[in-house]
């Protein structure tokens, strides 16, 4: 995907809008959407009484009163956990569903945990607070998943595992936006169905019904908050340039405005040493909220000659700016790299 940002009626728009709600009217008419369609009632499939019987007590583990003889842990108490007693939680679910007869379900599992507890620490607080609500809205789902019994086909065992993995990116796709409260409870109704498909042993539906369609809006909004971000550090930095070098659109002459580009501002070029020693000049972009730095490509054009380059930023924002003397245009491409095969 190859998207560029400049638009002059967005630019407009940018001057209108309070930042995070320029989007929402269709995020939200996609996810109402997505409830809708995929909103009805789930009869989960009767697990034997063994099963019944190490999931409730797994779940009863986890949501263990915080002092003794007071009610189960709730949705609030969770979020307000710090991180040893959230380790805590998450240990004992883990080794409840160890005690499962039932090793690939448990493993699976486990392996989900681990997931969550090594994606929580990155994320910033908001992203944050709203992974940990989703997982444990999914903690009776994993609770009953360890203990699964996987004697069916092993197409089954093969969907929950695919169930899991798709759960993981969403979760990670929810950690990459920031939603507002009306996104994140339509987001969480959703994520709901796809528990009580899972819980059913209807994986497959989980996966096609709810989970790829979901993971598909959350996909685009990302996208088109990551354009609207782009549109206000271009609208940035042309205001930048104009009140410091005088130019009325986002151009740079190389290597004359380096010197005016060395202070901090919303687009710089600064000079570092190589590992072999030698000096070289970068060039770097402020861009916030946007995850991945590194799905940003910097456009310059030459005017004399027409000639184009496009620079990759890396993951701070920065990329070697080595040009041809010149005076250049630049813009901002959304462009993220494609995943390697193999």
């Amino acid at each position: 995907m190859r998207t560029r940002s400049v638009h002059s009626g967005w630019r407009r728009a940018i001057a209108d809008s309070s930042g995070d709600d320029l989007f929402d009217p269709d995020f939200l008419s996609e996810l109402e959407g997505l409830v809708a369609e995929t909103g009805a009632a789930v009869s989960a499939a009767a697990p034997s009484a063994a099963a019944l019987a190490g999931s409730q007590a797994t779940l009863a583990r986890f949501l263990a009163p915080a002092a003794p003889g007071g009610p189960p842990l709730g949705e609030t108490e969770f979020l307000a956990l710090s991180p040893a007693a959230l380790t805590d939680r998450c240990n004992a679910l883990v080794e409840s569903c160890r005690e499962s007869p039932h090793r690939e379900p448990a493993q699976a599992v486990e392996s989900f945990v681990v997931f969550f507890q090594a994606l929580l620490p990155m994320l910033s607080a908001e992203p944050a607070r709203s992974v940990r609500a989703t997982f444990f809205r999914l903690a009776p789902t994993l609770a009953q998943m360890g203990w699964d019994d996987p004697a069916a086909a092993s197409g089954r065992r093969r969907d929950s595992a695919e169930a899991l993995r798709l759960l993981e990116t969403i979760l990670l796709e929810i950690s990459s936006v920031h939603l507002t409260p009306a996104e994140s409870e339509l987001v969480f109704r959703s994520l709901d169905q796809l528990a009580s498909l899972i819980s059913a042993g209807e994986y497959a539906l989980a996966r096609d019904v709810v989970g790829a369609p979901l993971l598909a809006i959350l996909h685009k909004n990302r996208v088109t908050r990551a354009l609207f971000r782009l549109m206000e550090v271009e609208v940035s930095v042309q205001v930048y340039l104009k009140a410091r070098l005088g130019y009325v659109t986002p151009q740079v002459r190389v290597p004359d405005d380096f010197p005016a580009l060395g202070e901090f501002g919303p687009i710089r070029v600064f000079e570092d040493e190589e590992p072999d020693g030698t000096r070289a000049h970068y060039l770097q972009v402020q861009i916030p909220d946007i995850p991945l730095l590194s799905d940003i490509v910097v456009h310059l054009s030459r005017e004399e000659d027409g000639v184009e380059r496009e620079l990759r930023l890396d993951r701070l924002g920065s990329s070697r700016f080595d040009l041809p003397p010149g005076l250049y245009r630049v813009g901002l491409l959304y462009a993220p790299e494609e995943p390697s095969g193999g």
